[in-house]
């Protein structure tokens, strides 16, 4: 058996007389056979806590050949026992043997984020309403959700916003936080405004007025009074 590359042979011819003559040739064996690898199976795996990834290890896949030493090598995503991100990594091995043949294979990691944002609202507010306004100017410290991946998104979905006039009685304000996987949570309080400025009404002035002709009393005329308040809509009644 020869072995892979050039191998020169020669025969040397002598004769009785101690006369020679050699001959040679050469026989390259050339090694047209690719090296093999196999990886493992895809990986799917939930993300480690509080990471946005999760630490994946795996049999690391190692070339055979026909011949010895095949170099093989990571050549695309990470390697056994590191973090792999949230989403789906593709692992490729190559392996190459000394006569240049490759091979290589793939397998892909998925890591699926399942953890869910965190959001943390202030306490419920109650406040009296604002001098002559039905209602009152409240400012609250504005929530903003955390994940262990970034890109979470806030929002006001319920109530208003934090510095804006909110109206007598209660008014419940949601936020909600939205990771890049869509886990939501949400977190609620209450604002309340009290309306505790009373209403206002000025009267006329006293009258006098002498009776009517042949009539027991008079008929007065005045500028009935009608009461305003902060808020709308309040009733002024004759009691």
């Amino acid at each position: 058996m020869f072995p892979i590359g050039t191998t020169t042979v020669t025969y040397l011819v002598t004769d009785a007389s101690a006369n020679t003559a050699t001959c040679s040739f050469t026989v390259t064996v050339n090694d047209t056979q690719n090296p093999a690898i196999v990886c493992p199976g895809n990986i799917t795996q939930n993300n480690d806590a509080g990471v946005c990834g999760a630490t994946i290890t795996y049999a690391t896949p190692v070339g055979t050949d026909n011949c010895p030493a095949p170099i093989t090598t990571l050549t695309a995503g990470q390697a056994s026992g590191t973090v792999f991100p949230a989403g789906t990594t593709t692992v490729t091995y190559l392996v190459t043997d000394a006569s240049a043949n490759t091979a290589s294979c793939s397998f892909d990691v998925t890591v699926d984020d399942v953890e869910n944002p965190v959001i943390v609202c202030p306490a419920n507010i109650t406040q009296n309403n604002d001098a002559g306004v039905c209602g009152a100017t409240i400012t609250y410290a504005t929530p903003v959700g955390t994940d262990n991946c970034p890109g979470a998104i806030t929002t006001l979905t319920a109530g208003q916003a934090s510095g804006t006039i909110f109206p007598i009685g209660t008014t419940t304000v949601t936020y909600e936080v939205e990771d890049q996987t869509s886990n939501i949570v949400s977190c609620s309080f209450t604002v309340t405004v009290n309306d505790t400025q009373l209403p206002a009404i000025v009267c006329p002035a006293n009258i006098t007025q002498s009776n009517d002709l042949n009539v027991c009393g008079a008929t007065i005329t005045y500028a009935t009074p009608v009461g305003t308040d902060n808020c709308p809509a309040p009733v002024t009644t004759l009691t």
